[in-house]
């Protein structure tokens, strides 16, 4: 029967064939950490918020147009690397050149559009460009105007650092450290100082006061350094989710073969996926909106911790953590999902299953408005309208495991209190009578006078039956 095909396609098919195996023998998504956002999340959502608008990182973005003004700086940064280290170029360019093909690898697509040399330029520019950035960014230290490049002053630092968090927006964390190597160097040997990690000095600028506004205290900023300088941190947007979830929440049972699922999870049409996606969506556990919680007896309050994921539900009482929401919190939350999408397994999908969690629970200005008062939300936007159409998008298209997600059991814990009639029952009574200062004061008044019409009652009769009996 072979001998009747057509030569020429049966090459061509063999050919095919030979990259197929080849390929698969390799396992290059094994290595893969940086990704393009998949096209199902970027057609639900406005792509500004994948895409960089101030400055480019990595390969993904380098030619877009809106970026090109910083070109300049990164030049910048490298002459006052060089400057400071008093290294010559050549010495950056080979250690670049020597870690080249592990750092290819970390990208989802295919490179081959990249020379060598155009690479290891973009990389070494790039990665000059974060470490300045490390170095002088104001709010990490502070430092005379005249020493801070332009381009760190404030009014610009925060178009910066939102650019750096986006997950197309990359370069390996490795490079960075491996720069940090050679600033350590003069004419061969090591300084007397210790050397620098990549990963502690992200940790000044990424970490979870972004999401919720408190400043880490110094020993937890210390303690975060220590725990994640033995992780393999991947990139600025893996140190930034580790900084987030730095005490691992307890999550459903893992896949048991990683590798396999990530390389089924890339084969599946998007097609296949959001049919899967919707139909998980209509059997997904879900909390009530405050305000349905709130006629229920569940009470809220603001629960002291760093970790934004952390909320727990005891005694009638919803504790969660505070949130700062701004203008940059959708980008934020919606590129931590896309790279959990991406990289984790879906029972690792947190920031995906709180960001459900929390759209879910608020569903008016009315429920903003009452978080608000209780110090769990606190907002730059506009109106408590926006923060409701806010997380109503970061939550389209979210995945989350069949189970319900991370917060499965709370969630269930939480709908079966309010379900409790006399939860309910106790709920309507207080609200109903104790709603004001002056439903109470009426309330403990009438009380009284029921409690003395009964006492005076009861002489009255007392006394009759007295007098009787003499």
């Amino acid at each position: 029967m072979e001998g009747n095909q057509p030569k020429e396609l049966i090459i061509s098919m063999e050919g095919k064939l030979g990259d197929v195996r080849k390929s698969a023998a390799d396992q290059p998504w094994e290595k893969w950490s940086i990704y393009r956002v998949p096209r199902r999340l970027r057609d639900a959502h406005d792509s500004k918020v994948y895409v960089p608008q101030t400055v480019s990182i990595g390969p993904y973005h380098h030619a877009d147009k809106q970026v090109h003004c910083m070109d300049r700086h990164k030049w910048i940064a490298l002459n006052r690397t060089l400057e400071r280290t008093g290294h010559h170029l050549g010495l950056y360019i080979d250690a670049i050149k020597k870690v080249e093909k592990k750092a290819r690898k970390y990208y989802q697509q295919d490179l081959g559009h990249l020379s060598s040399d155009e690479f290891v330029e973009m990389i070494l520019l790039d990665a000059c460009f974060i470490l300045e950035l490390f170095r002088c960014s104001p709010k990490v230290v502070k430092c005379n105007d005249s020493e801070v490049p332009l381009v760190f002053h404030l009014r610009m630092i925060d178009d910066i650092l939102l650019d750096m968090v986006m997950l197309e927006n990359q370069i390996p964390l490795f490079v960075l450290d491996t720069l940090l190597g050679l600033g350590c160097m003069v004419a061969g040997y090591p300084n007397e100082e210790p050397k620098e990690h990549a990963v502690s000095l992200a940790l000044n600028l990424f970490n979870s006061e972004w999401l919720t506004g408190a400043p880490l205290q110094e020993i937890e900023l210390k303690e975060l350094k220590s725990s994640l300088q033995s992780a393999e941190c991947l990139h600025v947007l893996d140190v930034f989710r580790r900084s987030l979830l730095h005490h691992e929440p307890q999550h459903n049972p893992s896949y048991p073969n990683k590798s396999l699922w990530r390389l089924c999870d890339k084969l599946i049409p998007e097609c296949l996926k959001k049919r899967y996606h919707t139909n998980q969506d209509c059997r997904r556990r879900v909390i009530h909106r405050v305000a349905e919680l709130r006629e229920a007896g569940v009470k809220f309050r603001k629960r002291n911790t760093s970790l934004f994921w952390d909320i727990e539900f005891k005694n009638g009482v919803l504790e969660i953590p505070s949130i700062l929401i701004h203008d940059g919190t959708k980008s934020i939350l919606l590129n931590l999902a896309a790279f959990e999408q991406c990289h984790l397994e879906i029972s690792d999908a947190v920031v995906a299953s709180y960001a459900i969690f929390m759209e879910c629970l608020i569903k008016s200005s009315e429920d903003v408005s009452y978080l608000l008062r209780h110090g769990i939300i606190q907002h730059l936007l506009g109106h408590d309208d926006e923060v409701v159409d806010m997380l109503k998008c970061v939550s389209r298209e979210m995945l989350v495991d069949a189970n319900g997600g991370h917060y499965a059991r709370l969630t269930e814990e939480v709908n079966t209190y309010c379900d409790q009639r006399w939860n309910r029952w106790r709920a309507s009574f207080l609200h109903r009578y104790f709603k004001n200062p002056w439903t109470v004061t009426s309330l403990v008044a009438a009380v009284l006078l029921l409690a003395l019409t009964a006492l005076q009652t009861f002489y009255t009769v007392y006394s009759f039956y007295k007098q009787k009996l003499k």
